[in-house]
């Protein structure tokens, strides 16, 4: 046979093995798909599976607020299988049903409609006892890699505390942990993180609050090992972190892990009060243990905080707590065994000051080495210390450390639960007498914790205020607004010999800058400041500047700064006193203010408390002088 011939033979055999391929790809799984699709169709509608809240929670369906009509939370048309599938249960499970049925394609497996929706396959699956000769499982090359790797067995909610100096911490957080199968204290750290954040670019509270307010942000679900995450919060952000082990089975965990893939591709707009972290982390539960619905308790806002105490009130869920100390309250406990002399001895040593040896060798000497190590390394994730200096210093201190004998150094106190705190939400109705008449008066504070409420679950010092509104009403006169603060944030860091952190606070929205007689009015404020601390008695300054804008000052706006003072004073375990005076000065002598404020908080219930305030102000612009004074007694209450 000639050369041509025989390449005319293989060129036809090719063609017809490509032909062969392609019909056989092409084809259905089995000879009698479209009544079996039908068929299985059928069995839905009977069963009303698409009103299953177990298909709402997989499809992350929610009723809207107003209209209780379904959507989906999902903001991405790959995550529905129906045109109309954000908003039509009974049409996406129609659709979703038969695009399993759809060939699969060697090149690229993990396209498959089984791989790209595991959770929702394996939920029908069981629901529909489908029959695996009639609807074989097509394989998931990657997703099963995936699972091989993590391996899992357990979950653990994880609640790194609020670290108000990172905008995108400012609530606190959570995550989970997927537990391996045979995991051990010791190899904890090992195991793989779902953790669900905003893709944020902000690096300031002001930015990142516009944008989470107003779901700007698109929400990512990612994966990592835990002993990045513990790095990350304890070391480098110096925040304190619980663990909730949850009593979740092996196979309700690999659930979890199923959808948690589905989402992991999908775009989600984050909301800063609803549709974050916490939020998400919860509908993930809920898919795992169908009937859970945790998420449901949420309709409008889900402060990471809440939804822990969320999680811990069903009964049940939560097997075991545990708390990690951050660095930095580990290096607090440890300065708290040393006093003075031997505090800046050890604080010698860290700074390179001094060699490790002149401490001596007794438990003294030991104890300041360790807080000296611990000191350096603390310095060195914070990014206080370049990297070569804090591995010298190290390797000094650890060489000397290493000849002496080891010692019991007292475990570090565990502080109350996040969920032993406060509600978040606060309404306050108080009476008293504002500009020489008797008022009312009446706040809402939707979110989430200020320096006078009561500090139990909450980083000391740090106030956040969102969506924070005011409104008083005088005798002969209506309601009228007295502040709508979107955003109030203020951090009291106390400064220590081995720390000296950077206070600062921010507010805008609408305030009575003027005095009672004017409107509220749009303004800016913020600034840096530094804090104190001493026996429980914590002082601050700030230089805050303000811009504000008003009719009755001169060209409709200025900007002016000053110094503001404070104390703070636990009065005993129920009650908070806070003293503040200020003094701001304006460009072009447009405004001069100065004001002194004190308020007493003592706490009558875990959900209520009794207020005592007052406040005098001094208001002084070119064309008039003006002194008020406010006085009021009431009454506040969590929800």
């Amino acid at each position: 046979m000639s050369v041509a011939r025989r390449c005319t033979s293989m060129k036809t055999l090719l063609a017809l093995g490509t032909s062969l391929w392609l019909a056989l790809a092409l084809a259905p799984v089995h000879a009698d798909t479209p009544d079996y699709l039908a068929t299985l169709q059928a069995s839905a509608r009977a069963s009303h599976l698409a009103d299953d809240p177990a298909w709402a929670d997989l499809l992350q369906y929610e009723p809207y607020p107003l209209t209780g009509h379904l959507r989906s939370l999902a903001d991405d048309a790959g995550f529905f299988n129906a045109p109309d599938g954000a908003r039509n249960p009974a049409a996406e499970l129609d659709a979703t049903l038969a695009r399993l049925f759809i060939p699969p394609r060697p090149d690229a497996p993990d396209d498959h409609p089984q791989c790209r929706f595991p959770a929702r396959y394996h939920w029908l699956k069981n629901r529909l006892t489908i029959d695996p000769a009639r609807l074989p499982d097509q394989p998931c090359p990657r997703l099963d890699a995936w699972m091989k790797e993590i391996n899992p067995a357990g979950v653990t909610l994880v609640f790194p505390s609020a670290y108000v100096n990172s905008p995108a911490s400012m609530f606190g957080h959570t995550l989970l942990r997927i537990d391996a199968a045979g995991q051990t204290e010791a190899t904890r750290l090992l195991a793989y993180t779902i953790n669900y954040a905003a893709k944020a670019d902000a690096t300031d509270g002001f930015s990142f609050a516009l944008k989470g307010l107003t779901g700007l942000y698109p929400g990512t679900l990612s994966s990592s090992p835990y002993y990045a995450k513990v790095r990350e919060y304890s070391d480098m952000e110096s925040r304190d972190v619980w663990e909730y082990r949850l009593n979740l089975t092996p196979d309700e965990t690999r659930q979890l892990l199923r959808h948690a893939w589905e989402i992991g591709a999908t775009r989600f707009d984050y909301w800063f009060f609803d549709e974050n972290c916490s939020y998400m982390i919860l509908r993930l539960l809920d898919v795992a243990r169908p009937g859970l619905r945790v998420s449901q308790q949420f309709r409008w806002t889900a402060i990471p905080v809440d939804t822990v105490k969320g999680v811990v009130g069903v009964p049940g869920l939560v097997s075991d707590i545990t708390f990690r100390p951050s660095a930095g309250t580990e290096l607090a406990h440890r300065a708290s065994r040393l006093d003075t002399a031997e505090m800046d001895a050890a604080i010698a040593v860290a700074d390179g000051r001094s060699a490790p040896a002149s401490l001596g060798t007794g438990q003294t000497a030991i104890e300041q080495l360790e807080f000296a190590d611990r000191l350096v390394s603390f310095r060195g994730h914070a990014g206080k210390l370049e990297q070569d200096d804090a591995l010298a210093r190290l390797k000094a201190i650890q060489t000397t450390r290493s000849q002496l004998p080891a010692i019991d150094s007292g475990a570090v106190p565990v502080p109350p639960r996040p969920e032993a705190g406060h509600a978040s939400g606060r309404i306050g109705l108080a009476a008293g007498h504002l500009g020489g008449a008797s008022a009312l008066f009446l706040d809402l504070r939707p979110a989430y914790h200020d320096l006078l409420d009561p500090e139990t679950g909450y980083a000391r010092g740090a106030q956040i205020r969102f969506l924070d509104i005011a409104a008083s009403q005088r005798e002969g006169r209506g309601w009228q607004l007295d502040r709508f603060l979107p955003v109030d944030i203020v951090s009291v860091a106390p400064r220590r010999s081995w720390t000296q952190p950077l206070s600062w606070k921010v507010r805008f929205g609408w305030e009575r800058a003027l005095g009672a007689n004017r409107a509220a009015s749009p303004m800016l404020a913020g600034g840096p400041g530094a804090a104190w601390e001493w026996q429980g008695l914590i002082g601050y300054v700030f230089l805050e500047n303000q811009l504000l804008s008003h009719g009755d000052i001169r060209g409709g706006w200025t900007i002016g700064s000053g110094p503001l003072a404070g104390l703070l004073w636990d009065a005993g375990s129920r009650s908070r006193l806070q003293l503040e005076a200020s003094r701001q000065w304006f460009v072009e002598n447009r405004l001069d203010r100065s004001a002194a404020r004190a308020s007493l908080r003592t706490r009558l219930s875990p959900q209520d408390n009794l207020v005592v305030a007052s406040e005098w102000t001094r208001i002084a612009l070119p064309a008039a002088d003006h002194q008020e004074r406010r006085l009021s007694i009431g009454w506040q209450h969590y929800f």
